[in-house]
């Protein structure tokens, strides 16, 4: 007994015409590729506090990204404009990610000095940060300040001044 098998003819150069090479899927994109950026530029009024404990800045100040995979790392950069009055005084920033602080329990990502005498210094605060997701739920990250000292305004931003906030998933 004969068996005949047929098989549908492929157009091998109609099926490469079909393949999209503007994308690669993101499931396939290797380890250190950039998957998506979110960024904000903004001004925001003078947002203070003379609390030495961590509180948000508000909205202005917070930005989500919805992951595109599970494992990615995202990258946080920001850049602030704080004052601080006085010589000697000092307050920080932190980022929260809806789950905990990023940066250290105390000093956050870092001290924010006073050096201008009795009138205080307007200054440039950059941090940059990175936090591993598990899943491609939202997650909102918040800018945190406080000050060193109870009886010392902390301006985390000072009026006006032009604020930056990026987020940037990079594959793992």
């Amino acid at each position: 007994m004969v068996v005949k098998v047929s098989k549908p003819e492929i157009n091998v150069r109609e099926k490469l015409e079909e393949l999209d090479y503007g994308h690669v899927p993101y499931h396939k994109m290797p380890a250190g590729s950039v998957i998506q950026v979110v960024r904000s530029s903004f001004t925001a009024a003078h947002n203070t506090t003379t609390s030495t404990s961590y509180s948000s800045m508000g909205s202005p100040f917070n930005l989500s990204i919805s992951p595109k995979r599970n494992n990615s790392i995202i990258l946080i950069d920001v850049m602030l404009n704080p004052y601080i009055g006085g010589n000697g005084n000092s307050g920080s920033y932190n980022i929260h990610n809806g789950s905990g602080q990023l940066g250290h329990a105390s000093n956050g990502f870092g001290i924010v000095p006073s050096s201008g005498g009795s009138n205080g210094q307007y200054r440039h605060f950059n941090i940059n940060a990175s936090d591993t997701v598990s899943s491609t739920s939202t997650i909102t990250y918040q800018i945190y300040h406080r000050s060193d000292n109870a009886s010392v305004t902390f301006y985390g931003n000072h009026a006006n001044m032009m604020n930056h906030i990026r987020l940037t998933e990079v594959a793992q």
